[in-house]
């Protein structure tokens, strides 16, 4: 995995829309394009080129960090961007501000990695846990405990199996409950713990390896 975010100026390659500011007028009338977000959702609607390229660019930044997660590539990454974006586009007339559209937006991606996920397995591995074998407490994590960077988070994450980091970015980074991803992934939620505790456990070693100390499952220094 590259060792930088996908870079901001990259080709929104569906649409042609590039992330840069928008401009409107010509010539020495060119002025910024800055815009309400209900002004915002209105002209996507329309839509209006401004309009889906200032959307685009608020973002993108949001966007690529999510799809960096869960895609082994920056390539996939910014193909994932694209393709939640047009899907962000196709549906924008839907959207009712019953929450933030930044977390609408994200849902619509998160989704949308899960579908290609999906498409891309005939199986979620081939393991089956029952509930009872791995308590709810043995998967709780707090992220904050963990002593590392976002892109030391994402280096690590892209050495996991695709279920393993799949289930673990639902579960610790998108605040799922093992319920709501046992049927979004068709798996046990006692496998999804598994997964949660694997991902727990290896990154913990990761850790070990990289640095030479000893981490315990919450990323603690032992």
């Amino acid at each position: 995995m590259p060792n930088q975010d996908i870079p901001a100026d990259r080709d929104f390659q569906r649409t042609g829309i590039t992330n840069t500011i928008p401009i409107k007028g010509q010539g020495e009338n060119q002025v910024p394009f800055r815009v309400t977000e209900n002004e915002l959702i209105a002209g996507c609607i329309k839509n209006d080129r401004l309009c889906q390229s200032e959307l685009y660019k608020r973002y993108f930044s949001m966007m690529s960090a999510l799809a960096m997660r869960y895609c082994r590539s920056e390539e996939d990454a910014v193909q994932a961007v694209n393709y939640g974006f047009l899907k962000v586009l196709q549906n924008i007339a839907r959207y009712k501000g019953e929450f933030a559209l930044a977390t609408w937006i994200r849902t619509i991606l998160v989704n949308h990695l899960i579908d290609e996920y999906r498409k891309s397995i005939k199986e979620i591995q081939n393991i089956r846990i029952d509930d009872v074998d791995i308590p709810e407490a043995a998967t709780e994590l707090n992220l904050a405990e963990y002593h590392f960077s976002d892109q030391q988070l994402r280096q690590m994450l892209n050495q996991l199996p695709d279920a393993t980091r799949t289930v673990f970015n639902l579960f610790a980074m998108e605040g799922y409950k093992h319920t709501e991803i046992s049927k979004i992934m068709g798996i046990t939620e006692g496998t999804s713990k598994w997964h949660v505790s694997e991902a727990r456990k290896r990154l913990a070693e990761m850790l070990t390896q990289s640095t030479g100390e000893k981490y315990n499952k919450k990323g603690t220094r032992i």
